[in-house]
């Protein structure tokens, strides 16, 4: 009997492996490589979309967009005077925002506490039916967040960039979510950070 539910046990893990695969297989395109994508990056123009500030002593950063040769669309957050050296993230250049209202994406030195975070940036893209975009932090409050118009490839998208106020993270203060919303105040996409 013991035997008998040890072989049932491990059919139905097997069973759940063979999904999961199936779905990620589904969704990842297995003939790109992370070395063709890198590659890529670095054959694609970037184009500056929006700005980070200088602030608290922060040097200002640039917003990239790049259009690559493997058919993303690749966002990033780098030094204004080289735009290659920063982190974001990929999605399908047919659609940027990976069918969400918002695609957001989060950089920071130091941590892993909020408190010893010592800069802390959001960058992403808002669906041109986005109004505003705020972003909620872990106190209960909220930022707003400004959007700025760009195009990517054939599509009108909006653009964002913050940065953490230096005050809030030293009181553990992080953002923890960025929430879109339509023209009537209604909340249409939320993406969590991950912090907080």
């Amino acid at each position: 009997m013991r035997r008998r539910r040890i072989v049932i046990a491990a059919a139905a893990v097997l069973a759940a492996g063979v999904l999961v695969g199936a779905v990620v297989a589904g969704s990842f395109d297995w003939s790109r490589s992370a070395d063709e994508l890198d590659a890529a990056l670095v054959d694609a123009r970037p184009m500056r979309v929006a700005d980070i500030p200088a602030a608290d002593g922060l040097p200002a950063r640039g917003v990239f967009g790049q259009i690559t040769s493997t058919g993303q669309f690749c966002l990033s957050d780098a030094p204004v005077d080289a735009p290659l050296m920063g982190g974001g993230g990929c999605n399908s250049a047919e659609d940027p925002l990976g069918g969400r209202a918002i695609s957001a994406s989060l950089a920071f030195e130091g941590g892993p506490a909020i408190e010893t975070v010592r800069d802390a940036r959001l960058i992403g893209l808002a669906a041109p039916g986005v109004a505003s975009v705020r972003v909620h932090m872990s106190d209960g409050s909220s930022r707003t967040v400004k959007l700025k118009r760009a195009r990517v490839g054939s599509d009108e998208l909006r653009v964002f960039a913050y940065r953490a106020r230096t005050s809030d993270l030293k009181k553990a203060i992080g953002p923890v979510a960025v929430v879109a919303y339509d023209d009537g105040g209604v909340e249409i996409g939320r993406q969590t950070t991950g912090i907080g």
